[in-house]
């Protein structure tokens, strides 16, 4: 069975699977180790490929009370919209799995135009996520978080600094794929992806969960877990001031910056983190503030040409 091929540093090619794989088979290969795949075939027979238009899709989910539109996606329950499209079996088993925390909602809607592009960035909540190219094609991008990128600090985005993507792998395992229509890519937590659409309509559907135990050990994973134990200390802080800070951030800043923890437990990891280890990745976040100021004027330019969401015409 194919696996990716990983050094350590350089390009790999990603594994491919057909959409017929077991749970079994998948969760062997890709989801214990943590590994991306793109699995193909897997909406080739779905009838969202020729209904799905972001016209059908705003009108459709004003009619569902769970669905929402968010700063770049649309939310919606499980099964939502479920006679254009199928489950997989083994997606299914992967969100009902004693071993993944229970979430209310899974599914998102991603509707892009041509050239639209989602910069270097980890997904937060340490979620998996199953990505299915309903129409369209996108180019992605992925960079293990074995060798990591800078993000802005405390967050899961990185610093746009102007360099190349070439500059950016010079030294990072990565690999560089098209995800064509009807094929869905599995992306583990905390790998770095860009994405950008190619075609003049985009649409995608994810499935998200988080396992409630990883025997990962990459240095995002390891920031990532740090980073959600300052933000608990930060919102219980004996001085008002900076819970209030800490919450006031969460509740303005966009979706994809906040740092929330929705479960009741934190995820088990082979991490042993101490007090001063905490200390420490407080400041290294606290340094990478030099080269966020450096490059501040380069968030803007990006900031607007990102897609967002049209409401939804909810039925009163």
């Amino acid at each position: 069975m194919p696996v990716t091929s990983q050094q350590p540093s350089g390009f790999f090619e990603i594994a491919r699977e057909p959409s017929s794989i077991t749970f079994e088979a998948f969760s062997e290969s890709y989801l214990i180790p943590e590994k991306p795949v793109v699995i193909e075939g897997v909406g080739n027979d779905w009838l969202a490929r020729q209904r799905w238009t972001e016209s059908y899709l705003r009108e459709r989910l004003a009619q569902e009370s769970s669905a929402s539109a968010a700063s770049l996606w649309y939310w919606m329950d499980r099964d939502t919209l479920n006679e254009d499209y199928s489950t997989p079996e083994f997606v299914s088993q992967c969100l009902d799995a004693s071993s993944t925390f229970p979430r209310n909602q899974h599914n998102r809607i991603w509707v892009n135009k041509k050239e639209d592009m989602s910069s270097w960035h980890y997904d937060g909540g340490i979620v998996n996520v199953f990505n299915v190219q309903v129409k369209g094609r996108k180019e992605w991008f992925l960079v293990s978080p074995d060798t990591p990128l800078d993000c802005y600090p405390f967050t899961n985005f990185c610093i746009i600094d102007g360099k190349s993507d070439d500059e950016r792998f010079a030294d990072k395992i990565h690999t560089r794929f098209f995800l064509n229509e009807g094929d869905m890519v599995y992306i583990p937590p905390v790998w770095f992806h860009k994405v950008i659409s190619c075609e003049e309509e985009n649409i995608n559907l994810n499935w998200l969960f988080t396992k409630k135990a990883t025997t990962a050990t990459s240095a995002t994973l390891k920031r990532e877990v740090e980073r959600y134990m300052i933000n608990d200390y930060l919102t219980k802080h004996r001085f008002r001031w900076v819970r209030q800070f800490a919450q006031q951030f969460n509740r303005h800043a966009p979706g994809y910056m906040r740092i929330i923890w929705r479960y009741d437990k934190p995820i088990e990891t082979p991490y042993q983190i101490s007090t001063w280890g905490l200390l420490a990745r407080f400041a290294k976040e606290l340094g990478r503030l030099g080269k966020t100021i450096l490059h501040a004027n380069k968030i803007k330019p990006y900031t607007k040409t990102l897609s967002t969401p049209k409401r939804l015409q909810k039925n009163t």
